[in-house]
């Protein structure tokens, strides 16, 4: 599961953000509260959710290089781009895991608190991007 999930993360964070993140060790994991987070839930051979947390230093990065854009970069926008960075890992990653075959129903991104994380995820991708970290946490129920 955790080899979908950074093989899906990176391709994303490539492809659509024109950034080429590398696996994060443990050990160089440092907590912090400046980060954003979304969920993405879903449904299908097994139903649960996934969360996209990135460092807020590197989100507009991020939305200027997926928009060609960096001066109309509203807290909206920046929520959009985390969402279709969200959805687009998840949805590549879903597959992987569970097979091609398989059909995944995907919600809505959702703004996600840090408090509102529960412990043990089933799998994570430590990223660092950038001088700067993403991590990507699957939760099956």
């Amino acid at each position: 599961m955790e080899q979908a999930l950074y093989q899906a993360a990176i391709l994303t964070f490539e492809e659509l953000g024109f950034m080429f993140p590398v696996e994060r060790l443990p050990e160089n994991d440092i907590e912090t509260d400046d980060s954003v987070r979304v969920s993405v839930k879903f449904n299908g051979k097994f139903s649960g959710q996934m969360v996209l947390q990135i460092d807020n230093a590197i989100l507009p990065i991020l939305a200027s290089n997926m928009l060609g854009d960096d001066e109309h970069l509203g807290d909206e926008i920046l929520f959009d781009v985390i969402g279709e960075l969200a959805n687009v890992i998840c949805g590549n990653a879903l597959p992987a895991i569970a097979g091609k075959q398989e059909i995944f129903h995907l919600e809505a991104p959702q703004l996600l608190e840090k408090s509102n994380l529960t412990k043990n995820p089933a799998a994570i991708a430590r990223l660092d991007v950038e001088e700067s970290k993403a991590d990507v946490l699957l939760y099956i129920n």
